[in-house]
């Protein structure tokens, strides 16, 4: 079935002729690899701020807007995204969130820079693989990092993310005292069954598929269910027990139907249509349900 979203134009704000940044002016302020700005290169100087614009008219633009509440009502670095009309195009726009002054930057395809023994090939590492290796790497303090990767890992579970590629999640390292942390949340607009087209599809919501596996490549192609049950989850369940707890009961510790219902006013820049309101609570049970089978194993 397809779902929408209603636009509000009247709550669009219009940026006309727009100051596009050149290549190497936005390597001045944001750390990114620049075979990855040859392809996201739409980086504008907006009201004294750089930011990145996606044009985008479809339900994308609810899951990225979506995900990002549910992040910050968690208490997550997030992106925060606005609809705006550019160039004649509706589209999502973020400001920088990166700070390359205090900070270095390093998306999943890139640990290999910090972690001397992990792999280089994109797309080729599991997830335990990254929580052995930060624990290898930091023996002092890695339970805090663990943890924040745990807590994102489950964040995907939970709002069924499809692209959480080694692109889309980045570790920021502190130039003065060296401390990794995850950086924001950002580009979740895969979220909730969402498809590269911007179409919701009910089929990819019956496993959940993410980009990373937690320990098999195998998972990627193949995933299961073990008495409903995610083979991802269950996998990091048993490893990291303690962990995997304190993150379903954070994810679940703020009411999300709530925050689902703020998206029906016609005071924001879009709105949800009962039957498209009615897909992503049925997607909130979905994941309780689960939850509830997960705790118990516990």
């Amino acid at each position: 079935m397809l779902y929408n979203i209603h636009f509000n134009m009247r709550k669009i704000a219009k940026i006309d002729k727009p100051f596009k940044l050149h290549q190497s002016n936005v390597l001045t302020y944001v750390d990114i690899d620049p075979e990855l700005l040859r392809e996201k290169d739409t980086w504008y100087y907006l009201n004294g701020k750089v930011s990145f614009f996606k044009p985008r008219s479809d339900v994308r633009v609810a899951a990225e807007c979506i995900s990002e509440a549910y992040a910050e009502a968690l208490g997550f670095r997030a992106a925060k995204y606005s609809v705006v009309k550019l160039d004649e195009q509706i589209g999502l726009v973020s400001e920088n969130f990166q700070d390359i002054r205090k900070y270095r930057y390093y998306d999943f395809c890139q640990l290999h820079q910090i972690f001397s023994s992990f792999p280089r090939r994109y797309n080729c590492f599991t997830m335990k693989q990254l929580l052995q290796t930060v624990e290898y790497h930091y023996p002092n303090d890695y339970e805090e990092l663990q943890q924040s990767i745990i807590d994102r890992y489950v964040f995907d579970w939970f709002t069924h993310q499809l692209d959480g590629n080694p692109r889309n999640t980045n570790l920021r390292q502190c130039k003065k005292t060296g401390k990794l942390e995850v950086d924001h949340v950002f580009d979740k607009e895969q979220s909730f069954g969402v498809s590269a087209g911007g179409r919701f599809d009910e089929k990819k919501l019956r496993i959940w598929l993410p980009a990373i596996p937690y320990e098999e490549i195998g998972f990627r192609e193949n995933p299961y269910q073990i008495d409903g049950l995610d083979a991802n989850m269950l996998s990091l369940l048993i490893d990291y027990p303690e962990m995997t707890v304190h993150a379903l009961k954070r994810i679940f510790s703020i009411d999300y139907r709530s925050i689902l219902d703020t998206f029906t006013s016609g005071e924001n820049a879009f709105s949800l249509p009962t039957d498209t309101l009615s897909y992503l609570k049925g997607i909130i049970e979905m994941k309780e349900n689960e939850k509830n089978k997960l705790l118990k194993l516990v």
